[in-house]
């Protein structure tokens, strides 16, 4: 039987229950929490006026964390994607308070933007992806955080990944692209399955380490500095928290489609900006950094592929890291109505 952790507020009117794998490599990891803070956490909460599990969850969370720094809230917002208009969501989020989101009118895309003069401008450069980004420390602004020692769970997690891809995208083998490949989890995955397979990645640590595990060289910069010599190439392109990256999605899918051959996948996993856990932590969502440029949530990322002529095969959600406080159910029913915390996409050319 898998370890389970289970904790209660004092008053035992708040519970928690999950395995232990998933409170300390999941809810803990991507929280910046301890076990210590975490029963702060349920003791702030059950402290909290609000009817409702998740408010009182978003009050103990709020009451955890120190205030942002205060500064402006109003101005002009920079239209994001696809020209899109909108307006200010948080001035500030927490892993760079120097950078806030916007979110759409309709609620469908969020930008991250910066003030400048008195206009919130939508922010397109990238930050550095190298060494500290990956293996820096996680508490800190932006990055993973010792990601060669998650290897043993996300070569996991890439497999289950294949899996799925390969059963909605019919996808057996042939040649695959896994476009910022890292440190090649997911590439191993795909040798193991099979494939013939390429990586693509900007940052120079990411591919010495994947050369030093795996054995596998990687191109270098971005699909852009490819030109025509990939064009039509691949049965499979992958976008495993890409996409986000970038701040003309539409322009990167379209040359995503290019190099498809025809009848191609390109499956995408991206952080979904509808979703409770975006109402639970605000500008501390966890998906809210400085290197994500755009946000989705399912309609959005419809939207793009279709622009991009790419014809949807599936769109699901799916959520985990409240799963200890709300129970099973609740988190199918969030993942059935489109608002898991995450979303992944497969679409064909």
């Amino acid at each position: 039987m898998t370890d389970q952790v289970s904790f209660e507020s004092p008053r035992g009117q708040i519970r928690y229950q999950d395995s232990t794998d998933h409170f300390e490599n999941g809810l803990l990891r991507l929280l910046g929490l301890d076990r210590e803070s975490f029963v702060s956490w349920l003791r702030n909460s059950e402290a909290s006026p609000a009817s409702e599990l998740l408010a009182r969850l978003a009050d103990g969370y709020r009451a955890l964390r120190p205030a942002l720094l205060t500064g402006p809230r109003e101005g002009q917002v920079e239209a994001g994607p696809l020209a899109s208009s909108g307006k200010l969501w948080h001035p500030q989020i927490a892993e760079n308070p120097g950078f806030g989101v916007a979110r759409s009118d309709d609620g469908a895309w969020g930008w991250l933007v910066r003030e400048a003069s008195g206009t919130w401008a939508f922010e397109t450069t990238p930050p550095v992806y190298e060494e500290s980004y990956f293996e820096g420390d996680a508490k800190q602004a932006g990055g993973y955080g010792q990601y060669a020692a998650q290897a043993g769970w996300r070569l996991e997690k890439a497999k289950r990944q294949l899996r799925e891809l390969q059963a909605i995208g019919g996808v057996s083998g042939g040649r695959a692209l896994d476009l910022g490949s890292g440190y090649g989890y997911f590439r191993a995955a795909l040798s193991e399955a099979g494939f013939e397979h390429e990586g693509i990645e900007i940052s120079k640590h990411a591919r010495q380490v994947a050369e030093k595990l795996y054995g596998f060289s990687t191109m270098g910069g971005t699909l852009d500095d490819y030109g025509s010599e990939l064009r039509g190439r691949y049965q499979l392109i992958t976008l495993w928290d890409v996409i986000e990256h970038v701040a003309d999605p539409v322009a990167l899918l379209s040359r995503i489609a290019d190099c498809l051959a025809p009848g191609g996948v390109v499956a995408i996993k991206t952080p979904n900006l509808d979703c409770p856990e975006a109402e639970v932590f605000g500008p501390y969502y966890h998906s809210l950094k400085r290197e994500h440029l755009v946000y989705f949530t399912p309609k959005s990322l419809e939207r793009a592929a279709e622009r991009a002529g790419l014809r949807t095969l599936a769109v699901s959600s799916s959520s985990h890291l409240l799963l200890g406080f709300v129970g099973s159910e609740q988190v199918a029913s969030w993942a059935a109505t489109g608002r898991g915390s995450d979303l992944t996409g497969y679409f064909r050319r």
